[in-house]
């Protein structure tokens, strides 16, 4: 049995993202979560393969309560047509998806361009910023030396 401290590394989320989807998941992981000393909750290698399922159906576009309402099925024997093969993301959620992704690129292309503006503002800025040469200074400190 495991705190919830490790099963958020092994899972990659916060610990604090890792009690709530315990606490959201509370009917399919009853059995597999056990309070230890201090009330600290405890994990078994069940729960976090349950809530690893959660987070990857999450990751394919669903909302942790429809990811955990696929588990439930699956683990009820309710097991949905496209078991073992990666979730599909509905159409209805693909378009907004699409969008954000265009608009990031976007997004990513706007800053190179600035990005590259800036360089040349420097490159063409830096001259003006360093001190002159002095070269009449030279020339004074050379003739104020006495022939030897």
């Amino acid at each position: 049995m495991i705190g919830i401290d490790k099963a958020a590394e092994a899972l990659g989320l916060s610990e604090r993202q890792v009690y709530r989807r315990i606490s959201d998941a509370r009917p399919v992981l009853s059995s597999h979560v056990r309070k230890g000393e201090n009330n600290k909750l405890l994990l078994d290698g069940s729960a976090v393969e349950i809530l690893r399922a959660v987070e990857d159906c999450r990751k394919t576009g669903l909302t942790v309560s429809q990811s955990i309402a696929r588990i439930r099925d699956s683990i009820g024997g309710n097991r949905p047509e496209n078991t073992g093969k990666r979730a599909e993301i509905a159409p209805e959620t693909a378009e907004p998806w699409k969008l954000i992704i265009a608009a990031k690129d976007e997004t990513i292309e706007a800053l190179k361009a600035e990005n590259a503006h800036l360089r040349n503002e420097i490159e063409r800025l830096l001259p003006l910023a360093l001190p002159a040469p002095r070269r009449g200074l030279r020339f004074l400190f050379r003739r104020s030396r006495a022939p030897e």
